[in-house]
């Protein structure tokens, strides 16, 4: 019989949230911050407007595939609460090896915001339609707006915590299929660029965190 663990250790939490810093801030500084709460992880902001909460979105996001690949499933309750509270994650059981999400997680450390020019080959519909699921598992949903040079697709939603949690789940999914992605804001609007990048081209370096 399996003996079932409540909740990660503190080595396990410590992890997560390491690998969860990953997560995109939109060209802000990164404005969350993470608390111990009663058998939780609590995700604090002391800013409000949709810029920030959508980076608080991208890393509540990683938070939960982190500890998903690392064998944990949770519950999350995004409600407002005290000192800039926007959201709590509750790990409560182990996850079978089979659900969890290894592939993203692995996907973290190798994501990179890529402003260069893609190359002109096309983005398969197969690709797309990956990231469309990857958008509507969280609520959201995806447009294509232009194919050139990769594509242009905009992330529909009406919650901006969770419209962040959308542009994570997409932008993993991006590297999972080996393709380059940039993550962008426009006149309010939320947009990603997706395409192939050149086998030649040099590595980006990770963004200080």
């Amino acid at each position: 019989m399996r003996t079932s663990v409540r909740t990660p250790d503190a080595e396990t939490v410590e992890e997560v949230l390491k690998l969860a810093a990953r997560a995109p801030s939109f060209g802000i500084v990164p404005p969350w911050r993470w608390r111990s709460g009663n058998e939780c992880l609590e995700l604090l902001t002391t800013r409000t407007d949709q810029t920030s909460l959508l980076a608080c979105g991208a890393v509540l996001h990683h938070v939960r595939v982190a500890l998903s690949a690392m064998g944990w499933d949770c519950h999350v309750l995004r409600s407002p609460g005290p000192d800039g509270q926007v959201a709590s994650v509750h790990p409560r059981w182990e996850l079978d090896p089979f659900s969890c999400e290894v592939a993203s997680a692995a996907a973290i450390s190798l994501r990179r915001a890529d402003p260069r020019p893609f190359l002109a080959d096309e983005v398969p519909d197969s690709a797309l339609t990956w990231l469309l699921h990857a958008a509507r598992a969280e609520s959201c949903d995806l447009e294509l707006i232009a194919r050139r040079n990769g594509v242009l697709v905009r992330l529909i939603g009406h919650d901006p915590l969770r419209l962040g949690e959308a542009v994570s789940s997409v932008l993993l999914a991006s590297t999972v299929w080996g393709l380059a992605s940039q993550a962008l804001l426009h006149e309010g609007e939320v947009l990603v660029r997706v395409g192939w990048q050149s086998p030649n081209a040099e590595p980006l370096p990770q963004s200080a965190r």
